[in-house]
């Protein structure tokens, strides 16, 4: 009961964060989807296979001259990789714990 409130309240002060830094709504989808990956981990080839089709269509977006699209999306695969990462750093945490005991 007590990490259901404690989850509500992180994600409370999310919210109040977004509208305090007036974000725009995709950073702070992705900010949510940051502090949700934090809390409930998923496996992280999820993450990294959205990263590689978000800079496949930064590369066709670039080339149909949607520059500004395309400026965009490549923030979000960035933001993605950061996701990798940190999930990926997770999951060895838990192999090393299990090689522990």
């Amino acid at each position: 009961m007590l990490k259901k409130i404690l989850e509500i309240l992180i994600f409370a002060i999310t919210l109040a964060m977004g509208f305090y830094f007036q974000w725009e709504i995709a950073n702070f989808v992705f900010f949510i989807l940051f502090i949700f990956l934090i809390l409930h981990p998923i496996p992280s080839r999820f993450a990294a296979g959205s990263a590689i089709i978000f800079l496949l269509a930064t590369a066709f977006l670039t080339v149909f001259k949607q520059n500004d699209l395309a400026e965009t999306v490549a923030i979000w695969a960035y933001y993605l990789m950061i996701f990798t990462a940190m999930l990926s750093f997770g999951e060895l945490r838990k192999e090393e714990e299990k090689d522990i005991i």
